[in-house]
This record gives structure tokens, sequence and C-alpha cells, in this order.
């Protein structure tokens, strides 16, 4: 009886000291990755280049590269990634549906890289009325083909929008199915070569195609070092890039933009990178630039039914990261 009572007896001290050592003992915190999902853009290539370097090491960074707009619209919404680029009409819409995300950083400003090509003869935007266009309408091509539209006096109403996936355009051309495209480098710069050209009388947006890098709210709060830390990666990745020769890691950028060296320094001049300073100074102030000039992007989208509502106002930029990188 004794014996079985000691038995017992031993059996709860051990139990007491397993319980006690689990709460007492410090807890190993599980390591986060942040996962950055991106589209083919030229330029996110510093981001993807920096961490095929190491860089951005697999300990602290996964990258996420996905062939479509949707497709990174999702990732991010579906908390399959923490962070995405995307444009700010689509950062806009993602808003418009409830995702609770940040802008933390605007990669760069479009200058000729998201256009309206067109091919047989089709020289001005006034002779696409009835026309076929295709549009990746998840993508930045809704906003670039209506702010044209809208430049000729036209609407979304007096064309055929054909919605496909920027990697569907060079084979709906091919084979007839459109007359033109809203698109975006590197396809554009494929489409070039393929005897498309840009529409004479397009006009600047007001608001120009920009890349914005996006964040979840959540990231913002428990990944802001490797936020930082892809901030700073992307700044000294691009001056790389643009250096006017070539670079480590040219190659690899080529084979998975499918562009040759003179297409993509071509490419490289078609968008204009913006450094911190020229960061803190959209992301800063109350109200930040960037909401002004958000506020006149979503003026218009409404107009053209690229929104159906303006995003509540609340907030979703997010320059304080900016002042952790270093310049």
């Amino acid at each position: 009886m004794l014996r079985e009572t000691t038995r017992r007896l031993a059996i709860l001290l051990a139990a007491v000291s397993l319980v006690t050592l689990a709460v007492w003992l410090p807890r190993q915190e599980k390591h986060l990755r942040l996962r950055l999902a991106s589209g083919l853009w030229p330029g996110s290539e510093a981001m993807v280049l920096a961490h095929a370097r190491g860089e951005l090491p697999n300990a602290d960074f996964q990258m996420i590269e996905l062939p479509w707009s949707s497709a990174v619209m999702r990732a991010l919404g579906n908390d399959a990634a923490d962070a995405a680029v995307v444009t700010l009409d689509v950062a806009l819409r993602m808003r418009e549906s409830g995702q609770d995300l940040r802008v933390v950083m605007v990669l760069d400003e479009s200058a000729g890289a998201d256009v309206v090509l067109a091919g047989g003869g089709l020289a001005e935007m006034k002779a696409l009325r009835g026309k076929r266009i295709g549009v990746d309408v998840r993508g930045a091509g809704g906003y670039v083909l209506a702010n044209a539209l809208e430049g000729a006096g036209m609407t979304l109403a007096d064309v055929i929008v054909v919605p496909m996936i920027q990697a569907e355009m060079e084979q709906a051309v091919a084979d007839g199915l459109v007359d033109a495209v809203a698109s975006s480098e590197p396809w554009a710069s494929r489409l070039r070569s393929a005897g498309l050209r840009e529409v004479s009388d397009v006009r600047e947006p007001k608001v120009p195609v920009m890349r914005v890098l996006v964040a979840s709210a959540r990231a913002c709060e428990e990944l802001r070092p490797q936020l930082s830390q892809l901030i700073a990666a992307q700044i000294e990745g691009t001056k790389r890039m643009r250096a006017q020769q070539p670079f480590a890691g040219m190659e690899v950028v080529m084979r998975r933009q499918k562009l040759a060296a003179e297409q993509l320094q071509a490419a490289l001049g078609r968008w204009t990178p913006l450094d911190l300073h020229a960061n803190r100074s959209l992301l800063d102030g109350d109200p930040p630039k960037l909401a002004e000039m958000a506020d006149e992007m979503t003026s218009m989208m409404l107009r053209c039914g690229l929104l159906k509502s303006e995003p509540v106002d609340e907030t979703w930029i997010d320059g304080t990261l900016l002042r952790e990188v270093k310049p």
C-alpha cells in the first residue's frame, strides 16, 4: 500500500514539475518570415535579386512570384502574403473590398511603361471607338485605358473591353482577337517588338501609375525590421540596376522578364524610381501628399466606374518605416 502511494505521489510530483517548467521556462518565439508577393514587373527585380544574393536571407524573407495582378491581390487578402507590390489604383480597389493594408513605400512612377498599344494603322484613341481592347481588369490596364479614353472625350462604353491577363495579350494580338491592348512592362516591350505602336494622342494621367509596396496591418507591427530591410534593399538594388552598365544577376532578370538586353535597358527608362527622400515627401505629412494624389485618382476611377464607392477613410499610409531606413 505504501509502495503504491509513493508511486502515485512521484507521478504527481513529476506532473507538477513539468507544468512548472512549461510556465516558467522562457518560450522560444516562432521566427516569422516576411512573405512578399510580387508580379512580373522590372521595378520589382531589385528585391528579387537582393533575395537571390542573400541580402534578404531565406530565414527572414520568402519571395512569392506570381504571374498576374489578381493573384497578387488575393495573396495579401487571403493572408498568404504579408506584403505585395501593386499599383496605387489596385491598392484603392483592395481597400474598397475591405482589405486592411498600409502603403509603406512608393517604388516608382510610370513614364511610358503602362500604355495603350495598337496595330493595323490605329494611331489615335478615337480610332479605337468600337474596337476590341485587351485589358487586365485587375491590374493597371483599366486605369490606363480609362484615362486615355477620357482624354479623347470617350468612356469605357465606347470600346469593347476584352478581359485577359497580361501574359495572354501577345497571343491574342497574333490571333486577331483584339485590336489594341492596355499593356505594362515587360509585355509592352515584347508587343512593341511584334509591331504594335503606342497610340499617339494618349495623355499622361494626372496621377501617374505608381507601384507601391503595401503590407498588412499585422506585418507593420510584427515584421517591421524585415519591412525596413526590404525598403532599403529595393532602393539600393534599383541604383545598381539603373547604373547604365551590366549588373550582377542581369541575365537572370532578362530571362525572367523575357527581354533582350536592349529591351531591358529601354524598359528601365520607362519608369522613374523614387528614392528615400522622395518617399518621405510623399508619405509624410498630414495629410500625406500620396493621400491627396490618391483622392484625385479615386475621383477619376469613380467617374469611369473602376470604383463603385470611395474606400473608407481610415489610416492606410504608413510613412514611419521610412524613418527606420538609413539613407
